[in-house]
């Protein structure tokens, strides 16, 4: 199982403004379900992070081509145009869980 973590680093003062547009807009971005919305509490202030698990980078990248696809994914990235100064996404092999 792979983890997936795109973090989002947000204009000054925009962290909570972008979350909560990621969670109203969770239907879109979540198909697969189960993906975790996190806020920094310390390290780099203004931060985040969407996590979510897949079987393999190959799936992962077959999700985001339906996503971006998706008409209303455009919607999303639309209202947080100006909210975001940067991001990565970084990849995981999960070796033990629970």
């Amino acid at each position: 199982m792979i983890l997936v973590r795109n973090i989002f680093r947000c204009q000054y003062g925009k962290a909570g403004e972008v979350a909560r547009v990621l969670a109203e807009t969770r239907a879109v971005w979540d198909r697969a379900g189960g993906a975790r919305l996190l806020t920094d509490l310390s390290g780099p202030f203004d931060t985040v992070v969407v996590e979510e698990t897949t079987t393999s980078l190959d799936e992962y990248q077959r999700r985001l081509q339906e996503e971006f696809a998706d008409p209303r994914i455009g919607e999303v990235f639309g209202r947080l145009a100006g909210l975001i100064a940067s991001g990565s996404r970084e990849y995981f092999t999960i070796e033990a869980a629970g």
